[in-house]
Protein backbone atom coordinates (compact mmCIF):
# COMPACT_ATOMS: atom_id res chain seq x y z
CA UNK A 1 0.00 0.00 0.00
CA UNK A 2 1.66 3.53 -0.67
CA UNK A 3 1.83 6.00 1.52
CA UNK A 4 3.83 8.82 0.43
CA UNK A 5 3.85 10.95 -2.65
CA UNK A 6 7.41 9.69 -3.53
CA UNK A 7 5.66 5.90 -3.47
CA UNK A 8 3.22 7.03 -6.16
CA UNK A 9 5.75 8.46 -7.88
CA UNK A 10 7.60 5.64 -8.40
CA UNK A 11 4.35 3.29 -8.54
CA UNK A 12 3.36 4.76 -11.38
CA UNK A 13 6.68 5.03 -13.42
CA UNK A 14 6.96 1.01 -12.70
CA UNK A 15 4.19 0.47 -14.39
CA UNK A 16 1.48 -0.43 -11.71
CA UNK A 17 -2.06 0.30 -11.69
CA UNK A 18 -5.34 -0.16 -10.05
CA UNK A 19 -7.79 -2.16 -12.43
CA UNK A 20 -9.05 -0.65 -15.47
CA UNK A 21 -12.86 1.14 -15.38
CA UNK A 22 -15.34 -1.76 -15.97
CA UNK A 23 -18.60 -1.85 -17.64
CA UNK A 24 -20.61 -1.75 -14.40
CA UNK A 25 -19.22 1.46 -13.69
CA UNK A 26 -19.56 3.04 -16.63
CA UNK A 27 -23.58 2.00 -17.22
CA UNK A 28 -24.20 2.78 -12.99
CA UNK A 29 -22.32 6.27 -13.89
CA UNK A 30 -24.18 6.54 -17.46
CA UNK A 31 -27.48 5.64 -16.37
CA UNK A 32 -28.13 7.34 -12.52
CA UNK A 33 -25.69 9.96 -12.60
CA UNK A 34 -27.14 11.91 -15.93
CA UNK A 35 -25.33 14.67 -16.55
CA UNK A 36 -27.31 18.34 -16.05
CA UNK A 37 -26.90 21.54 -18.57
CA UNK A 38 -23.50 22.75 -18.10
CA UNK A 39 -22.27 20.03 -15.91
CA UNK A 40 -19.47 19.68 -14.14
CA UNK A 41 -17.75 16.97 -12.42
CA UNK A 42 -14.57 16.78 -10.21
CA UNK A 43 -12.44 12.85 -10.47
CA UNK A 44 -10.77 13.19 -7.27
CA UNK A 45 -7.48 10.85 -7.38
CA UNK A 46 -8.03 10.63 -11.28
CA UNK A 47 -4.91 8.62 -11.67
CA UNK A 48 -3.73 8.23 -15.12
CA UNK A 49 -7.08 9.54 -16.40
CA UNK A 50 -9.35 6.82 -17.58
CA UNK A 51 -12.29 7.76 -15.58
CA UNK A 52 -11.70 11.75 -15.71
CA UNK A 53 -11.94 11.01 -20.13
CA UNK A 54 -15.05 8.55 -19.89
CA UNK A 55 -17.02 11.74 -17.75
CA UNK A 56 -15.89 13.91 -20.03
CA UNK A 57 -17.57 11.79 -23.00
CA UNK A 58 -20.50 11.94 -21.04
CA UNK A 59 -20.40 15.70 -21.17
CA UNK A 60 -18.89 16.71 -18.21
CA UNK A 61 -16.51 19.47 -17.81
CA UNK A 62 -14.12 18.20 -15.99
CA UNK A 63 -11.17 18.88 -13.20
CA UNK A 64 -8.99 15.82 -12.24
CA UNK A 65 -6.98 16.00 -9.39
CA UNK A 66 -3.85 13.92 -8.31
CA UNK A 67 -0.75 14.10 -6.50
CA UNK A 68 1.48 12.15 -8.58
CA UNK A 69 3.32 14.19 -11.66
CA UNK A 70 3.74 10.72 -13.11
CA UNK A 71 0.49 9.64 -12.83
CA UNK A 72 -0.77 13.13 -14.13
CA UNK A 73 1.91 13.43 -16.79
CA UNK A 74 0.80 10.41 -18.14
CA UNK A 75 -3.64 11.22 -18.04
CA UNK A 76 -2.49 14.75 -19.99
CA UNK A 77 -0.47 12.89 -22.82
CA UNK A 78 -3.15 10.29 -23.45
CA UNK A 79 -6.70 12.22 -22.25
CA UNK A 80 -5.11 16.20 -23.16
CA UNK A 81 -7.93 17.56 -23.98
CA UNK A 82 -10.60 15.76 -21.49
CA UNK A 83 -9.87 17.82 -18.14
CA UNK A 84 -8.04 20.16 -16.35
CA UNK A 85 -5.04 18.16 -15.20
CA UNK A 86 -4.45 19.07 -11.68
CA UNK A 87 -1.48 18.44 -8.87
CA UNK A 88 -3.29 18.90 -5.47
CA UNK A 89 -3.10 17.00 -2.32
CA UNK A 90 -6.90 16.87 -1.93
CA UNK A 91 -6.53 17.09 2.27
CA UNK A 92 -3.42 19.31 2.86
CA UNK A 93 -3.34 21.65 -0.56
CA UNK A 94 -5.22 24.98 -0.95
CA UNK A 95 -8.42 24.23 -3.41
CA UNK A 96 -7.88 27.63 -4.81
CA UNK A 97 -7.50 25.97 -8.15
CA UNK A 98 -10.80 24.26 -8.42
CA UNK A 99 -14.03 25.65 -9.77
CA UNK A 100 -15.71 28.48 -7.39
CA UNK A 101 -19.00 27.01 -8.84
CA UNK A 102 -18.98 23.72 -7.56
CA UNK A 103 -19.63 20.74 -9.16
CA UNK A 104 -22.26 18.48 -9.92
CA UNK A 105 -20.57 14.96 -9.76
CA UNK A 106 -17.42 14.40 -7.84
CA UNK A 107 -15.81 10.72 -7.64
CA UNK A 108 -13.27 8.99 -5.93
CA UNK A 109 -11.92 5.74 -7.53
CA UNK A 110 -9.89 3.82 -5.52
CA UNK A 111 -9.04 6.60 -3.27
CA UNK A 112 -10.90 6.79 -0.43
CA UNK A 113 -9.18 3.79 1.70
CA UNK A 114 -6.02 6.11 1.16
CA UNK A 115 -7.81 8.90 2.81
CA UNK A 116 -5.89 10.04 6.25
CA UNK A 117 -9.31 12.04 7.23
CA UNK A 118 -12.08 10.02 5.60
CA UNK A 119 -14.98 12.02 7.36
CA UNK A 120 -13.79 15.08 7.02
CA UNK A 121 -12.55 14.74 3.81
CA UNK A 122 -15.64 13.20 2.26
CA UNK A 123 -17.71 16.44 4.78
CA UNK A 124 -15.64 19.38 2.89
CA UNK A 125 -16.32 18.12 -0.77
CA UNK A 126 -19.86 17.30 0.03
CA UNK A 127 -19.79 21.05 0.29
CA UNK A 128 -18.45 21.85 -3.20
CA UNK A 129 -21.25 20.04 -4.36
CA UNK A 130 -24.05 21.93 -6.63
CA UNK A 131 -27.94 21.25 -5.22
CA UNK A 132 -29.09 18.09 -6.84
CA UNK A 133 -25.75 16.85 -7.23
CA UNK A 134 -23.71 13.55 -6.19
CA UNK A 135 -20.67 12.25 -5.03
CA UNK A 136 -19.73 8.33 -6.11
CA UNK A 137 -17.59 6.30 -3.96
CA UNK A 138 -15.73 3.59 -5.69
CA UNK A 139 -13.75 0.96 -3.56
CA UNK A 140 -12.81 -2.73 -3.55
CA UNK A 141 -14.69 -5.13 -1.23
CA UNK A 142 -12.53 -6.40 1.82
CA UNK A 143 -14.48 -10.03 1.53
CA UNK A 144 -13.37 -10.02 -2.22
CA UNK A 145 -9.96 -8.85 -1.88
CA UNK A 146 -7.39 -11.17 -1.00
CA UNK A 147 -5.20 -10.65 2.22
CA UNK A 148 -1.98 -9.15 1.16
CA UNK A 149 -3.48 -5.94 -0.33
CA UNK A 150 -6.46 -5.78 1.86
CA UNK A 151 -5.86 -1.95 3.20
CA UNK A 152 -7.41 -0.76 -0.21
CA UNK A 153 -10.34 -2.41 0.17
CA UNK A 154 -13.39 -1.22 2.55
CA UNK A 155 -15.05 -4.08 4.95
CA UNK A 156 -18.99 -3.71 5.71
CA UNK A 157 -18.46 -1.30 8.35
CA UNK A 158 -16.39 1.16 6.74
CA UNK A 159 -18.94 1.19 3.81
CA UNK A 160 -22.15 1.58 6.89
CA UNK A 161 -19.55 4.54 7.52
CA UNK A 162 -19.63 6.01 4.27
CA UNK A 163 -23.64 7.32 4.65
CA UNK A 164 -22.88 8.85 7.83
CA UNK A 165 -23.63 12.67 6.87
CA UNK A 166 -25.70 12.05 3.74
CA UNK A 167 -29.29 12.17 3.14
CA UNK A 168 -29.27 9.04 0.80
CA UNK A 169 -27.20 6.35 -0.20
CA UNK A 170 -27.06 4.07 -2.82
CA UNK A 171 -24.96 1.12 -2.99
CA UNK A 172 -24.57 -1.21 -6.24
CA UNK A 173 -21.62 -4.19 -5.99
CA UNK A 174 -20.16 -6.03 -8.72
CA UNK A 175 -17.31 -8.00 -9.32
CA UNK A 176 -15.66 -7.48 -5.89
CA UNK A 177 -16.48 -3.32 -6.03
CA UNK A 178 -19.09 -0.96 -4.58
CA UNK A 179 -20.50 1.84 -6.26
CA UNK A 180 -21.90 3.95 -3.11
CA UNK A 181 -23.22 6.98 -4.63
CA UNK A 182 -24.50 9.83 -1.95
CA UNK A 183 -26.51 12.95 -2.21
CA UNK A 184 -27.90 15.53 0.13
CA UNK A 185 -24.64 16.13 2.27
CA UNK A 186 -26.00 17.38 5.90
CA UNK A 187 -24.34 19.60 8.14
CA UNK A 188 -23.79 18.91 11.67
CA UNK A 189 -26.97 20.38 12.67
CA UNK A 190 -28.24 17.94 10.78
CA UNK A 191 -29.90 19.97 8.40
CA UNK A 192 -28.56 19.83 4.13
CA UNK A 193 -25.41 21.62 3.18
CA UNK A 194 -25.71 24.40 0.97
CA UNK A 195 -22.64 24.46 -1.79
CA UNK A 196 -20.05 27.10 -0.72
CA UNK A 197 -16.88 28.07 -1.98
CA UNK A 198 -14.02 26.48 0.49
CA UNK A 199 -10.54 27.78 -0.51
CA UNK A 200 -8.87 26.67 2.13
CA UNK A 201 -8.09 22.86 2.50
CA UNK A 202 -10.03 20.27 4.38
CA UNK A 203 -6.75 19.77 7.08
CA UNK A 204 -7.68 23.20 8.08
CA UNK A 205 -10.96 22.48 9.10
CA UNK A 206 -12.05 21.73 12.67
CA UNK A 207 -11.82 17.93 13.37
CA UNK A 208 -15.12 16.53 14.54
CA UNK A 209 -16.39 12.82 13.80
CA UNK A 210 -19.33 11.18 12.07
CA UNK A 211 -22.31 13.20 12.24
CA UNK A 212 -26.13 11.86 12.48
CA UNK A 213 -29.07 14.01 12.05
CA UNK A 214 -27.17 16.63 14.68
CA UNK A 215 -25.93 14.37 16.91
CA UNK A 216 -22.13 13.74 16.89
CA UNK A 217 -19.98 10.70 17.02
CA UNK A 218 -22.02 7.95 15.80
CA UNK A 219 -20.42 4.55 14.68
CA UNK A 220 -22.08 1.93 12.82
CA UNK A 221 -20.54 -1.88 13.47
CA UNK A 222 -22.52 -4.51 11.50
CA UNK A 223 -22.69 -8.10 13.64
CA UNK A 224 -23.47 -11.42 12.99
CA UNK A 225 -27.02 -12.67 13.71
CA UNK A 226 -25.57 -15.07 16.83
CA UNK A 227 -23.46 -11.98 18.08
CA UNK A 228 -25.77 -9.30 17.72
CA UNK A 229 -28.12 -11.18 19.95
CA UNK A 230 -25.79 -11.67 22.48
CA UNK A 231 -25.61 -7.78 22.49
CA UNK A 232 -29.43 -7.61 22.85
CA UNK A 233 -29.61 -10.06 25.50
CA UNK A 234 -26.69 -7.83 27.01
CA UNK A 235 -24.31 -10.74 27.43
CA UNK A 236 -21.72 -9.17 25.13
CA UNK A 237 -20.59 -5.94 26.18
CA UNK A 238 -16.81 -6.20 24.16
CA UNK A 239 -16.41 -6.23 20.63
CA UNK A 240 -13.09 -6.56 18.88
CA UNK A 241 -11.91 -4.99 15.57
CA UNK A 242 -8.99 -4.93 13.76
CA UNK A 243 -7.48 -1.32 13.87
CA UNK A 244 -8.36 0.65 10.75
CA UNK A 245 -8.92 4.43 10.16
CA UNK A 246 -12.53 4.22 10.57
CA UNK A 247 -12.25 2.01 14.03
CA UNK A 248 -9.35 4.08 15.59
CA UNK A 249 -12.21 6.97 14.80
CA UNK A 250 -14.42 5.92 17.63
CA UNK A 251 -13.99 7.45 21.04
CA UNK A 252 -14.73 6.69 24.55
CA UNK A 253 -18.28 7.96 25.21
CA UNK A 254 -19.05 8.04 21.39
CA UNK A 255 -22.09 5.92 20.23
CA UNK A 256 -21.86 2.59 18.48
CA UNK A 257 -25.40 1.41 16.58
CA UNK A 258 -25.08 -2.35 16.12
CA UNK A 259 -26.46 -3.61 12.69
CA UNK A 260 -27.71 -7.68 12.61
CA UNK A 261 -26.91 -8.64 9.30
CA UNK A 262 -29.63 -11.43 9.27
CA UNK A 263 -32.25 -8.68 9.91
CA UNK A 264 -32.89 -4.77 9.31
CA UNK A 265 -32.60 -4.50 13.43
CA UNK A 266 -30.42 -2.02 15.28
CA UNK A 267 -29.33 -0.98 18.69
CA UNK A 268 -27.43 1.61 20.26
CA UNK A 269 -24.71 1.86 22.99
CA UNK A 270 -22.32 4.01 24.24
CA UNK A 271 -18.71 3.09 23.86
CA UNK A 272 -17.63 3.25 27.77
CA UNK A 273 -13.41 2.69 27.11
CA UNK A 274 -11.70 2.16 24.03
CA UNK A 275 -8.34 -0.37 23.92
CA UNK A 276 -5.62 -0.93 21.82
CA UNK A 277 -3.96 -3.90 21.35
CA UNK A 278 -0.96 -5.85 19.53
CA UNK A 279 -2.55 -8.99 19.28
CA UNK A 280 -5.73 -11.32 19.69
CA UNK A 281 -3.66 -13.29 22.37
CA UNK A 282 -2.73 -9.77 24.17
CA UNK A 283 -6.85 -9.25 24.32
CA UNK A 284 -7.85 -12.17 25.34
CA UNK A 285 -4.97 -12.01 28.41
CA UNK A 286 -6.66 -8.33 29.53
CA UNK A 287 -10.30 -9.43 29.25
CA UNK A 288 -12.59 -12.29 30.14
CA UNK A 289 -13.06 -13.85 27.37
CA UNK A 290 -16.86 -14.41 28.08
CA UNK A 291 -17.70 -10.66 27.67
CA UNK A 292 -16.86 -11.07 23.95
CA UNK A 293 -18.31 -14.45 22.79
CA UNK A 294 -19.84 -15.66 26.21
CA UNK A 295 -21.06 -19.03 24.18
CA UNK A 296 -17.20 -19.74 23.55
CA UNK A 297 -13.81 -21.13 24.82
CA UNK A 298 -10.77 -19.12 25.10
CA UNK A 299 -9.85 -21.11 22.04
CA UNK A 300 -12.72 -21.41 20.22
CA UNK A 301 -12.94 -17.37 20.48
CA UNK A 302 -9.37 -16.89 19.14
CA UNK A 303 -9.64 -19.33 16.33
CA UNK A 304 -13.08 -17.45 15.54
CA UNK A 305 -11.08 -13.84 15.77
CA UNK A 306 -8.18 -14.94 13.21
CA UNK A 307 -10.87 -17.22 11.07
CA UNK A 308 -12.54 -13.39 10.48
CA UNK A 309 -9.17 -11.23 10.65
CA UNK A 310 -6.14 -12.60 8.74
CA UNK A 311 -2.26 -12.32 9.47
CA UNK A 312 -2.17 -9.47 7.27
CA UNK A 313 -5.90 -7.41 9.16
CA UNK A 314 -4.06 -8.51 13.02
CA UNK A 315 -1.07 -6.78 11.66
CA UNK A 316 -3.14 -3.20 11.95
CA UNK A 317 -3.58 -3.88 15.82
CA UNK A 318 -6.17 -4.59 17.94
CA UNK A 319 -9.09 -2.37 19.00
CA UNK A 320 -11.48 -3.70 21.99
CA UNK A 321 -14.93 -1.36 22.30
CA UNK A 322 -16.24 -1.99 25.58
CA UNK A 323 -19.79 -0.50 26.16
CA UNK A 324 -22.52 -0.20 28.54
CA UNK A 325 -26.35 -0.01 28.03
CA UNK A 326 -26.81 3.54 28.20
CA UNK A 327 -28.56 4.69 24.61
CA UNK A 328 -26.49 6.72 22.35
CA UNK A 329 -29.34 8.24 20.38
CA UNK A 330 -32.53 10.18 21.56
CA UNK A 331 -35.88 8.54 22.03
CA UNK A 332 -38.47 8.45 19.07
CA UNK A 333 -40.58 11.43 19.91
CA UNK A 334 -44.00 10.60 21.52
CA UNK A 335 -47.23 10.16 19.04
CA UNK A 336 -49.00 12.53 20.46
CA UNK A 337 -48.67 15.34 23.75
CA UNK A 338 -49.46 13.99 27.31
CA UNK A 339 -52.59 15.78 27.66
CA UNK A 340 -53.74 13.96 24.77
CA UNK A 341 -52.63 10.72 25.58
CA UNK A 342 -54.46 10.54 28.88
CA UNK A 343 -57.66 10.99 27.21
CA UNK A 344 -56.85 7.63 25.05
CA UNK A 345 -56.35 5.64 28.17
CA UNK A 346 -58.86 4.16 31.02
CA UNK A 347 -59.23 6.64 34.23
CA UNK A 348 -58.85 4.73 37.39
CA UNK A 349 -59.35 5.81 41.43
CA UNK A 350 -56.55 5.41 43.53
CA UNK A 351 -56.96 5.16 47.64
CA UNK A 352 -54.62 4.75 50.31
CA UNK A 353 -55.93 3.35 53.85
CA UNK A 354 -53.86 2.14 57.39
CA UNK A 355 -54.58 -1.59 58.55
CA UNK A 356 -54.99 -1.03 62.20
CA UNK A 357 -55.54 -3.77 65.21
CA UNK A 358 -56.14 -3.23 68.72
CA UNK A 359 -53.15 -5.19 71.46
CA UNK A 360 -54.57 -8.30 70.36
CA UNK A 361 -53.83 -8.34 66.60
CA UNK A 362 -57.63 -8.01 65.97
CA UNK A 363 -58.56 -5.88 63.25
CA UNK A 364 -60.20 -2.07 63.70
CA UNK A 365 -62.86 -0.62 61.02
CA UNK A 366 -65.13 1.83 60.25
CA UNK A 367 -68.58 1.74 59.77
CA UNK A 368 -69.16 3.98 56.62
CA UNK A 369 -72.68 5.71 56.40
CA UNK A 370 -72.68 5.80 52.55
CA UNK A 371 -74.64 3.22 50.52
CA UNK A 372 -75.11 -0.74 52.01
CA UNK A 373 -72.94 0.96 54.83
CA UNK A 374 -69.67 -1.11 54.16
CA UNK A 375 -66.74 -1.65 57.14
CA UNK A 376 -63.83 0.34 56.02
CA UNK A 377 -59.95 1.26 56.97
CA UNK A 378 -59.23 4.35 57.86
CA UNK A 379 -58.48 5.60 54.69
CA UNK A 380 -59.73 7.37 51.01
CA UNK A 381 -59.00 8.44 47.30
CA UNK A 382 -56.18 10.78 46.75
CA UNK A 383 -56.19 14.39 46.29
CA UNK A 384 -54.27 16.24 43.41
CA UNK A 385 -50.84 15.64 44.13
CA UNK A 386 -50.65 13.46 46.75
CA UNK A 387 -49.17 9.84 47.18
CA UNK A 388 -50.95 6.97 48.75
CA UNK A 389 -49.28 7.17 51.65
CA UNK A 390 -49.86 10.94 52.55
CA UNK A 391 -53.55 9.52 51.52
CA UNK A 392 -53.41 6.80 54.21
CA UNK A 393 -52.33 9.66 56.89
CA UNK A 394 -54.17 12.57 56.25
CA UNK A 395 -57.83 10.57 55.90
CA UNK A 396 -56.74 8.21 59.02
CA UNK A 397 -56.48 11.63 61.09
CA UNK A 398 -59.67 13.43 60.11
CA UNK A 399 -61.68 9.66 60.42
CA UNK A 400 -60.64 9.09 63.92
CA UNK A 401 -58.89 11.97 64.98
CA UNK A 402 -55.13 10.61 65.40
CA UNK A 403 -52.27 10.39 64.06
CA UNK A 404 -51.40 7.10 62.35
CA UNK A 405 -48.87 5.63 60.05
CA UNK A 406 -46.23 7.53 61.05
CA UNK A 407 -42.20 6.49 59.62
CA UNK A 408 -42.61 4.10 57.10
CA UNK A 409 -45.67 1.93 57.82
CA UNK A 410 -44.92 -1.31 55.26
CA UNK A 411 -47.18 -1.93 52.50
CA UNK A 412 -49.17 -4.74 52.58
CA UNK A 413 -51.39 -5.46 49.77
CA UNK A 414 -52.34 -3.55 46.44
CA UNK A 415 -55.50 -3.94 45.44
CA UNK A 416 -57.01 -3.71 42.00
CA UNK A 417 -61.05 -3.96 41.77
CA UNK A 418 -62.31 -3.81 38.31
CA UNK A 419 -65.16 -0.98 37.27
CA UNK A 420 -68.35 -2.84 37.77
CA UNK A 421 -72.16 -1.51 38.17
CA UNK A 422 -72.63 2.00 39.52
CA UNK A 423 -68.79 2.45 39.74
CA UNK A 424 -67.54 3.43 36.17
CA UNK A 425 -63.98 3.05 36.66
CA UNK A 426 -61.31 0.57 38.19
CA UNK A 427 -60.41 1.11 41.90
CA UNK A 428 -56.62 1.37 43.12
CA UNK A 429 -55.82 0.49 46.37
CA UNK A 430 -52.43 0.54 48.96
CA UNK A 431 -53.07 -0.84 52.11
CA UNK A 432 -50.21 0.63 54.61
CA UNK A 433 -49.65 -1.68 57.89
CA UNK A 434 -50.88 0.74 60.31
CA UNK A 435 -49.71 -1.12 63.43
CA UNK A 436 -51.39 -1.79 66.82
CA UNK A 437 -53.26 0.68 68.52
CA UNK A 438 -52.85 0.87 72.66
CA UNK A 439 -56.00 0.88 74.36
CA UNK A 440 -55.34 4.13 75.29
CA UNK A 441 -55.00 5.49 71.63
CA UNK A 442 -58.55 3.36 70.79
CA UNK A 443 -60.44 5.52 73.98
CA UNK A 444 -59.16 8.72 71.98
CA UNK A 445 -61.09 7.63 68.15
CA UNK A 446 -63.01 10.73 67.58
CA UNK A 447 -65.13 9.76 63.97
CA UNK A 448 -66.49 12.16 62.00
CA UNK A 449 -70.17 12.06 61.59
CA UNK A 450 -70.33 12.94 57.74
CA UNK A 451 -68.69 10.06 56.80
CA UNK A 452 -68.48 7.10 59.69
CA UNK A 453 -70.72 6.50 62.60
CA UNK A 454 -69.26 3.48 64.50
CA UNK A 455 -65.86 1.77 64.83
CA UNK A 456 -65.55 -2.01 65.93
CA UNK A 457 -62.52 -4.69 66.85
CA UNK A 458 -63.66 -8.49 66.34
CA UNK A 459 -61.61 -11.37 65.47
CA UNK A 460 -61.21 -12.88 61.57
CA UNK A 461 -64.32 -14.94 62.34
CA UNK A 462 -66.85 -12.55 63.30
CA UNK A 463 -65.93 -9.99 60.75
CA UNK A 464 -66.02 -12.69 58.11
CA UNK A 465 -69.97 -13.01 59.35
CA UNK A 466 -70.53 -8.99 59.28
CA UNK A 467 -68.94 -8.63 55.86
CA UNK A 468 -69.75 -11.57 54.06
CA UNK A 469 -67.48 -13.63 52.05
CA UNK A 470 -67.12 -11.25 48.89
CA UNK A 471 -65.77 -8.15 51.15
CA UNK A 472 -64.18 -10.43 53.56
CA UNK A 473 -61.50 -11.17 50.92
CA UNK A 474 -59.40 -8.00 51.12
CA UNK A 475 -59.50 -8.11 55.27
CA UNK A 476 -58.20 -12.01 54.60
CA UNK A 477 -55.84 -11.21 51.83
CA UNK A 478 -54.32 -8.26 54.40
CA UNK A 479 -53.88 -10.07 56.65
CA UNK A 480 -52.46 -13.37 55.10
CA UNK A 481 -49.80 -10.74 53.89
CA UNK A 482 -49.32 -9.38 56.95
CA UNK A 483 -48.36 -12.69 58.25
CA UNK A 484 -46.31 -14.09 55.66
CA UNK A 485 -48.47 -16.49 54.04
CA UNK A 486 -49.95 -14.87 51.32
CA UNK A 487 -49.40 -12.63 47.98
CA UNK A 488 -49.47 -9.05 48.26
CA UNK A 489 -51.47 -8.49 45.62
CA UNK A 490 -55.10 -9.16 45.26
CA UNK A 491 -58.14 -8.49 42.09
CA UNK A 492 -61.45 -8.28 42.06
CA UNK A 493 -64.38 -7.49 40.26
CA UNK A 494 -64.21 -8.97 37.22
CA UNK A 495 -67.38 -10.32 35.44
CA UNK A 496 -65.28 -12.09 32.59
CA UNK A 497 -63.02 -13.96 34.83
CA UNK A 498 -64.11 -17.24 36.77
CA UNK A 499 -62.89 -17.62 40.53
CA UNK A 500 -63.29 -13.94 40.88
CA UNK A 501 -65.96 -12.71 43.10
CA UNK A 502 -67.57 -9.41 42.51
CA UNK A 503 -68.51 -7.51 45.87
CA UNK A 504 -71.62 -5.06 45.77
CA UNK A 505 -70.30 -1.73 44.85
CA UNK A 506 -71.74 1.16 46.83
CA UNK A 507 -73.23 4.01 45.45
CA UNK A 508 -70.45 5.85 44.60
CA UNK A 509 -68.61 8.54 46.96
CA UNK A 510 -65.86 10.88 47.40
CA UNK A 511 -64.28 8.61 49.46
CA UNK A 512 -65.46 5.14 48.82
CA UNK A 513 -63.70 1.97 49.55
CA UNK A 514 -64.60 -1.52 48.68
Amino acid sequence: MFITQDEWNTGYAEGRRHRQLNDLERSLIADRLSVPADGRALDVGCGVGELAAFLSSLGYRVDAVDWSDNALAEAAASHSTAARWLRLDIENDDWGPLHADGYDLITLRFVYPFLTHRDRTLRTLGRRLRPGGALAVITPLAAHTPAEPCDIALDEDELAQLHVGWSTAERHDSEGLAVVVLRGPRTEDGVPAQHAAVSAPPSSARVVGPVVHGHAREHHMHLLPRYYGQVEAGRKTIEVRVGTPTKRAVEEGDTIVFHDRGSDRQLDVVARRVTAYVSFDEVLDAHDPRRIDPDASRTELLDALRSIYPPAKEQLGILTFEFDHRPGRPGHPLPMSAAAYVQTVPHHTVYGCLYIRDEHDRPVQLRSVYGNRPWQFPGGNTDAGEDPLETARREATEETGIELGQGQPRLLLTYYHHLGCGWPMGKIGFIFDGGNLTTEQLRRIRLDPAEHDLWAIHDLDEWRRLMGDVRFARLEAIERARTGHGPQYLVTGSADSPGRTTPPVPTPQPEAQT
